[in-house]
């Protein structure tokens, strides 16, 4: 059976910020030159430097991996590289047109990141689809559960609606290619560092608006929050909080595909003969099927639908570890003869208030938008993450990414006031330093008081200049960031009627058919 290798990787080469970055990478390399050989596509992150860029990409030739490209964007770039064993006949990329706080110091506004497509060959002439990305950073890991959705982790920092801005953005780039390919029964694989666990609101979204999709670490029978898929966040990497403190173990690095999965495992945790590990990231290693996975069906309405609870010791990162692909995890698995959702015949209909302090209560039940859905045929019990793609669980997941997005407008309605003002401020600063620096120049008197006030009013006028000027460009940004979230939000909104009326066709469906049996 014809089997591809895929590996995923952050390699963390940001110089300046990134500890130990030229020995790292020079590891990496010396990785990718041995076991690439066993590999058939890599995709990495962070790899910010042309340096670097050839530095990986010579060693995968090395293994035979001889088709690389960059996907490259923004001042600071996008930091993705694909390495391929097999021929590249189609190449795409799109920056995420909502890039990050201005002015802030993590610079991810500076950044180009975005979602590459390439299109690969294989022998046999099958083609395989393939998505590189690399979303914004969470810094705060704060999230707290959806009361209609329980299973969904709302993340509540300032950060949110830009990472889920980019899921919304990567997935209108993916949409068309993999319901294409999905038709034609082509391979599709989208990896990257997603920077959200399985488990919270953007990562859902994927999974509900391209249910074709599954988790390669969950399909290769894993349980969901395994600690031992871990890839950031462990607190046995030495470079864990390294540069900002805070962080959570969790697996925020993946590989959605369509494949038949064969095996999953987090690998590149420790460089042997150190202590120093390749990354603060783990990579994650897939090992797929060259064939569609058979769709998996939900499970009937009333059926028990057991959940996986793991508890696992911290796992080793020892080389040995490394190279059996074991660690000292203990799963133990109960089934439970409840889900987390209503019972039938609940209202629960689908707009309701999140449990976050943040978000309007008008988006209550009791609303208008709440009454109108009610109407619409919408109540009752929301699907699961054992049916992602159910219309009434799309609708609900649509639904808060919209209030994200409207507290990313928010916010930046509030910055860009703000630079205004500044903006403002240091313009008036400059006009009287300049009235004052006149006056030194023209006033009659050379008293020593003139002298020193001309050269206060001199480093004031630069000053507030050099601020001033500085504010334009924070400004400019913030207004692209205003119109990306607004073009996201008229895109959600399409996504979200639509979704509403499947939902309502199926409700009017349920009824009549349960009329008839009556």
């Amino acid at each position: 059976m014809a089997q591809l290798k895929l590996l995923t990787f952050n390699t963390w080469g940001l110089p300046m910020a990134s500890k130990d970055h030229p020995l790292r990478l020079g590891r990496q390399a010396e990785y990718f030159r041995n076991e690439g050989r066993e590999l058939d596509i890599v995709f990495l992150q962070e790899v910010w430097t042309p340096e670097y860029v050839r530095l990986l990409s010579d060693a995968g030739a090395e293994a035979g991996l001889t088709h690389s490209t960059t996907f490259d964007g923004g001042v600071f770039g996008a930091g993705l590289l694909l390495l391929s064993r097999h021929p590249i006949t189609d190449l795409a990329f799109r920056t995420y047109s909502v890039k990050g706080e201005p002015g802030a110091l993590e610079g991810e506004a500076m950044a180009g990141k975005g979602i590459g497509y390439a299109r690969v060959v294989l022998p046999t002439g099958a083609a395989v689809h393939l998505f590189n990305t690399h979303t914004h950073a969470n810094w705060v890991h704060s999230v707290v559960a959806d009361e209609q959705l329980p299973d969904v982790q709302v993340p509540t920092d300032s950060f949110a609606p830009f990472r889920t801005a980019h899921i919304l953005e990567a997935v209108a780039f993916m949409k068309p290619i993999v319901e294409a390919a999905a038709a034609a029964g082509e391979l599709v694989f989208a990896a990257g560092d997603w920077n959200v666990p399985y488990d919270n609101l953007e990562a859902c979204l994927l999974q509900s608006l391209l249910p074709v999709l599954k988790d390669s670490w969950q399909a290769a029978g894993r349980a969901p929050l395994d600690p031992e898929g871990n890839t950031c966040g462990c607190p046995t990497n030495v470079y864990t909080g390294s540069i900002i403190g805070g962080y959570v173990p969790e697996r925020i690095d993946f590989i959605w595909t369509n494949a038949r999965v064969l095996g999953c495992e987090a690998v590149l945790r420790r460089m042997p003969g150190t202590q120093l590990n390749y990354s603060d990231h783990h990579a994650v290693e897939v090992t797929a099927a060259c064939e569609v996975a058979a769709p998996s069906t939900p499970p009937a309405k009333g059926a028990k639908v057991p959940s996986v609870k793991a508890t696992a010791t911290v796992p080793s990162e020892s080389p040995s570890a490394e190279g059996s692909g074991k660690a000292a995890t203990q799963l133990h698995a109960d089934a439970t003869a409840s889900t987390p959702h209503a019972e039938p015949g609940t209202a629960s209909g689908l707009p309701g208030p999140v449990a976050e302090a943040r978000v309007s209560p008008a988006a209550s039940a009791g609303s208008k938008e709440g009454a109108g859905l009610g109407a619409a045929g919408l109540r009752g019990p929301l699907a699961g993450p054992e049916d992602p793609g159910h219309p009434a669980r799309r609708a609900r997941l649509l639904r808060l990414a919209r209030r994200q997005l409207q507290d990313g407008l928010a916010a930046a309605s509030a910055r860009l006031k703000t630079f205004k003002r500044r903006g403002w401020l240091s313009a008036a600063v400059s006009v009287v330093a300049l009235g004052v620096v006149y006056y030194g120049i023209m006033a009659s008197t050379d008293h020593w008081a003139k002298r020193l006030c001309a050269g206060v009013a001199a480093v004031g006028l630069v000053g507030g200049t050099s601020y001033g000027l500085y504010m334009v460009p924070l400004s400019c940004m913030d207004t692209a960031s205003r119109r990306g979230l607004e073009q996201l939000g008229r895109m959600a909104d399409v996504w979200l009627a639509v979704a509403e009326q499947e939902a309502a066709a199926a409700g009017g469906k349920k009824a009549a058919a349960a009329g008839k049996s009556a």
